[in-house]
């Protein structure tokens, strides 16, 4: 009865503000498998329709901008993500309301500390599966619109004032995204474990944990494509890599990333960097067009004292259409170390088992034997 009160007053609330602002991220529905977003269009407003009326039930959470969405802010949400189908659009408004398609739909507004609102969020979306049916239910997470209004101020603010100002502009306003996660969906996907590491010269305080990045863009060209992503790193500076993928003979291969920083306020101070780093050690990343390349070992890319750190990552350019990897070549492999060990052991025991066979199967007896009552046998041996 109390979750019932609770639900009302919190649809209440949502109602008064029907508008919402994004980045959006949707789940739930089999049909946003394989969906292609548009970089600068966002979602199809005649496919989102249709997706709300299909729905069983659309719940929206709308919330707190400055909660991050990270695992450790958000693990019980992002376990719900990983079992459904879903579809991230960086567009900052959706031209149909949900309210209108659905009778179902509702407006959650997620309070509270980042765990609170992990374990709201999760025990709302059960609750909804449960009454209307496991992947049938829209849940799409966005935030809330005065935030995004009040965002869309500061932004036009800034604007004005580096149109009447000389200094160099700063780095991109465009939304964060802290995850280590790159896609363009249909075009390319990479996807790293942890944030990578960017050192200029060999020190702590010139390193760089890029954990912040902004929505990433994919330049295919036929012989050569690039994915681009770009980071922030602090308030004066941007810093840009470009992951080339060379294709030749029905292969792809990632042997080089270009690295562009742009420090507009240490310039002189040789903190601005523009380099192509290439694969330190090991077997460049490479997979027939159509598979993606997994690689559990640190991939290092250097160019002198600049080098480039990736942890456990999994990538695949040319997707032609599709959401997901496709099946993964591993950097390791099948025929590892203790592999090889473990057969030229068993080889070496099997040669000797052969030996041994042979070596009983040279024996011959004799075909006579002595007898008590017979003639005593001679055998003539010759020198």
């Amino acid at each position: 009865m109390t979750r019932s009160v609770l639900l009302v007053a919190m649809l209440a609330l949502g109602s008064a503000a029907a508008h919402y602002g994004g980045p959006f991220l949707l789940w739930g529905p089999d049909e946003l498998k394989d969906v292609d977003v548009s970089a600068l269009e966002g979602l199809d407003d005649k496919f989102l329709r249709d997706l709300y009326s299909n729905s069983a039930a659309v719940v929206i959470f709308l919330r707190n901008g400055t909660a991050k969405l990270t695992d450790d802010n958000f693990p019980s949400f992002r376990r719900i993500i990983e079992k459904h189908e879903y579809v991230y659009s960086p567009q900052q408004g959706l031209n149909s309301n949900p309210l209108d398609y659905n009778v179902n739909a509702e407006i959650i507004n997620l309070v509270g500390s980042p765990t609170q609102q992990d374990v709201e969020l999760s025990a709302l979306y059960r609750d909804s599966s449960a009454n209307y049916g496991e992947r049938k239910v829209l849940g799409i997470l966005a935030n809330r619109w005065d935030e995004y209004h009040h965002e869309l101020h500061k932004r036009e603010a800034r604007a004005d004032d580096s149109s009447t100002s000389t200094t160099p502009a700063g780095p991109t306003d465009e939304p964060e995204i802290d995850d280590a996660i790159y896609s363009v969906p249909g075009k390319a996907l990479i996807y790293i474990s942890s944030a990578p590491v960017l050192n200029i010269n060999g020190t702590s305080d010139d390193e760089y944990v890029l954990d912040k990045h902004t929505v990433a863009t994919y330049d295919a060209r036929e012989k050569e494509s690039k994915l681009i992503v770009t980071f922030k790193v602090d308030d004066t500076a941007k810093l840009t890599l470009k992951f080339r993928f060379e294709m030749s003979s029905g292969y792809w291969t990632m042997p080089k990333v270009d690295v562009f920083l742009l420090d507009t306020k240490n310039k002189d101070a040789g903190k601005s960097v523009d380099a192509v780093l290439e694969i330190e050690s090991g077997t460049v990343p490479y997979a027939p067009i159509g598979f993606s390349y997994s690689c559990s070992k640190q991939l290092v890319f250097r160019n002198g004292s600049i080098v480039l750190t990736l942890e456990n990552i999994q990538v695949q350019p040319a997707m032609d259409g599709s959401s997901k990897f496709g099946s993964a070549w591993d950097c390791i492999g099948f025929t590892t170390a203790p592999i090889w060990s473990g057969i030229f052991v068993t080889s070496i025991m099997a040669i000797m088992l052969a030996i041994a066979i042979c070596a009983i199967l040279d024996i011959k007896p004799p075909n006579r034997f002595e007898s008590r009552t017979g003639k005593q046998l001679s055998f003539t041996v010759q020198e």
